[in-house]
């Protein structure tokens, strides 16, 4: 690994360790803001620096703007934070394709991946949808987004042992987060949600990065 980037990526994962253990449980506040953008913007830059291809370093930096949108209070930074992590899957998914192409075709282990995540965003037009109010053109949008990122990660021609493992954590911490949000708000559920979405998040991203600094 390069020095800079083993440097930016060990203090972003103090910022991450020290915002899991003290901040992400706790209600929005500007220390909460600057320690949960930093977990991600510090390893961002150290990619940025090392050159990694330039979509996954754009859909990272989308994803770190989400960060800080998504610390703050309001629906109106919740929709942006929304908009920055979907424009994050958009640029992750291209940077797939870009760096690792279509391959030959779908084999058992993507039509598995594919029909369960077709499984799953049919099931959110159940148990999630009609709950999101105002924002339900742009959780829908979101679904399919984030759901195509983990279809496009499962090809043959994806180092899938990174793309995919991230791509899937990703899902499972949007999963947990939309349920505390939408679905299960209040009670032991959303005391006990921030402790699974925020290293789940973390991980899905290391995982998605890892696989194209290994180009």
């Amino acid at each position: 690994m390069h020095d800079e980037l083993l440097i930016f990526a060990l203090a972003g994962l103090a910022c991450a360790c020290l915002y899991w253990g003290v901040y992400c449980w706790r209600g929005p506040s500007w220390g909460k803001t600057i320690i949960k953008t930093a977990a991600i913007a510090l390893p961002a830059l150290g990619v940025t620096l090392v050159g990694a291809p330039w979509l996954a370093v754009a859909g990272l930096w989308a994803c770190v703007l989400g960060d800080y949108l998504l610390s703050r209070p309001g629906e109106a930074t919740l929709k942006a934070g929304i908009g920055a992590f979907a424009l994050g899957h958009v640029l992750y998914v291209v940077a797939f394709l870009a760096s690792f192409g279509w391959g030959a075709g779908p084999d058992g282990v993507t039509v598995g991946v594919v029909a369960s995540l077709v499984l799953l965003g049919l099931s959110t037009e159940i148990w999630l949808t009609s709950r999101t109010g105002g924002l339900r053109a742009a959780v829908r949008v979101y679904v399919g987004l984030i759901l195509t990122m983990g279809a496009v990660a499962a090809l043959p021609s994806m180092p899938r042992e990174t793309l995919l493992v991230g791509a899937l954590l990703f899902i499972a911490s949007d999963l947990i987060l939309s349920l505390d949000l939408f679905v299960l708000a209040g009670g032991w559920f959303h005391r006990l949600t921030p402790f699974l979405i925020w290293p789940l998040y973390v991980v899905a991203q290391v995982f998605i990065i890892t696989g194209f600094i290994r180009i």
